[in-house]
């Protein structure tokens, strides 16, 4: 008889060690499903990290940086708005096969040998005769007046 109290002794021990496994298994997966992130904090994570990749290009094209760069104000560098009508997004939704060029255009000033207003708004290709705002001096030598950058629509 003690052989078969111990077997069932020994029984009930294995049925416990058995059920504590089950039971940290059991745990184990609900630790895992409470840490799943949620759909929402990964389209949470996308959008932040689409922001961020987008924005080395925005701070390398910004006003602070074309005024530093032509040695103007930045009230004398102005930046047209992108357009939309090559974006994927935008109606009629789908690929457009196109894509739209930053285009910086310089307008330089300065005084002729003959003493006269000059300007180019090609960066110094060529220059006119102009007349000047009133109250405002032209410089003897050629000098950024201000930076427009543009946005020029290619075919793909």
């Amino acid at each position: 008889m003690s052989d078969d109290g111990d077997s069932f002794e020994d029984g009930a021990d294995r049925i416990e060690a058995s059920l504590g496994s089950i039971e940290a298994a059991v745990e184990r997966v609900e630790k895992a499903v409470n840490d799943k992130w949620s759909t929402v904090q990964w389209v949470g994570i996308i959008l932040i990290g689409s922001y961020l990749w987008s924005l080395p290009g925005d701070i390398w094209h910004s006003k602070w940086r074309y005024a530093q760069a032509y040695n103007v104000a930045e009230s004398d560098v102005y930046i047209q708005e992108k357009p939309h009508d090559c974006a994927f997004l935008a109606a009629p939704l789908g690929e457009k096969y196109c894509h739209h060029d930053r285009v910086v255009l310089i307008t330089r000033w300065a005084t002729s040998t003959t003493g006269k207003p000059i300007a180019s708004y090609d960066d110094g290709k060529t220059w006119n005769i102009f007349d000047p705002p009133a109250g405002e001096t032209v410089p003897k030598l050629s000098t950024v007046k201000e930076v427009i950058i543009n946005w020029e629509k290619k075919d793909d």
